[in-house]
């Protein structure tokens, strides 16, 4: 059993993530303002717990752990730190690096998901940090992350509020239940800029294959922002 997902992402009108590369918008209205709404929709939400992508994380802290090398034994798989927020904030850490200088990210406790791979000098520095963890086999399997949250740490709902590749991963393996898309009334319109859904892979494959949308609700907000969402649907032939 996983926790519910959804993926709740902000983008303009042609699909695009970069918010510096938007055109601003037409009631001459600062663009930060809009992407408060953004933030306010996220709360709407009420979800158990919000995540990023490891990279999207990295922009807040920088500095990589590099402190020893001894293998993890079978002691200290999960940890629970401080636990004083209303949500945590998830992050999955296949390489066992992030150097936090906080146990929290906007005011909300850090869980991280981890492998085997994770040496236990880290873990020994998370615990210092009082930052909750889980290890499993593979912190690069998004399923057996999201089923140790649920059934560790009590998290039922998530929030996905990282990149396009954190979206096209969890798109590809059916792991989305439902798409909340904030539209910025603006245009990119450079090919090849990231985008809600970027899956790494080649032409071949498919990762929406199989699965459907169906639309839930549509809502007008200020300034022209759209709130968009859709309930995914895996179809069974």
């Amino acid at each position: 059993m996983k926790p519910k997902v959804i993926c709740h992402i902000m983008s303009s009108v042609d699909g695009r993530l970069l918010d510096d590369r938007w055109t601003k918008p037409f009631d001459g209205t600062d663009k930060t303002e809009l992407l408060k709404i953004y933030a306010a929709i996220g709360r709407e939400l009420n979800t158990d717990a919000w995540m990023f992508g490891k990279n999207t994380v990295r922009a807040v802290f920088p500095e990589k752990f590099g402190d020893g090398n001894t293998p993890l034994s079978e002691s200290y798989s999960v940890f629970v730190g401080d636990r004083h927020s209303a949500r945590m904030f998830i992050v999955f850490d296949p390489d066992g690096d992030i150097r936090f200088t906080s146990s929290t990210l906007r005011g909300d406790n850090i869980l991280v998901i981890l492998g085997r791979n994770v040496t236990e000098e880290y873990l020994m520095f998370l615990r210092e940090m009082r930052i909750s963890y889980v290890v499993v086999n593979d912190a690069i399997d998004l399923m057996s992350g999201l089923e140790a949250a649920i059934r560790e740490f009590g998290i039922h709902s998530v929030s996905v509020q990282g990149g396009g590749i954190l979206n096209g991963a969890l798109l590809n393996k059916g792991l989305i239940d439902e798409l909340s898309l904030v539209v910025y009334p603006g245009i990119d319109g450079l090919a090849g800029v990231p985008s809600i859904f970027e899956y790494i892979g080649n032409e071949t494959n498919c990762p929406a294959k199989g699965q459907s949308l169906q639309l839930l609700s549509v809502e007008q907000w200020g300034h022209g922002v759209i709130w968009l969402r859709y309930e995914f649907h895996i179809n069974k032939k």
